[in-house]
């Protein structure tokens, strides 16, 4: 029998090798509304270790939902470069990035020591980007 909220567990995350705005690699989706029907955001994420990235990881993109980044780490083990719109910040982990809705945005990865995870979530199941 199977129980009434089972459908809400995702156990499997969904790989893919294209995102959106993103440059190629692989990509993590832990939620969305393929996973989980009635999913009403989108969460992507993963772990990266040791990289220097000269190029941001994605073309820089807006959305008609807000966003939000959270860069996890032991304090001070990684760097990332932020832009939003004309703006740019450089941001030591652990931190977060609220993206107001419409506003164009991108990031690189300036230097990552240790572990960092980084997980996104964008207020829609389904994601869409505008140039």
């Amino acid at each position: 029998m199977s129980k009434k909220y089972e459908h809400c567990i995702v156990s499997k995350p969904k790989i893919i090798d294209e995102f959106e705005a993103h440059v190629p690699g692989k990509y993590q989706i832990m939620m969305d509304s393929q996973l989980v029907p009635e999913a009403d955001f989108f969460v992507a994420g993963g772990i990266h270790h040791k990289i220097y990235q000269a190029e941001p990881i994605s073309y820089k993109h807006s959305h008609d939902e807000s966003e939000v980044y959270l860069y996890i780490s032991k304090k001070g083990d990684a760097e990332v470069e932020v832009e939003l719109e004309d703006e740019t910040y450089r941001l030591t982990t652990p931190c977060a990035v609220y993206v107001p809705k419409g506003v164009k945005h991108t990031y690189r990865y300036i230097r990552i020591d240790g572990p960092l995870t980084v997980v996104a979530i964008v207020r829609n199941g389904e994601y869409h980007t505008h140039k």
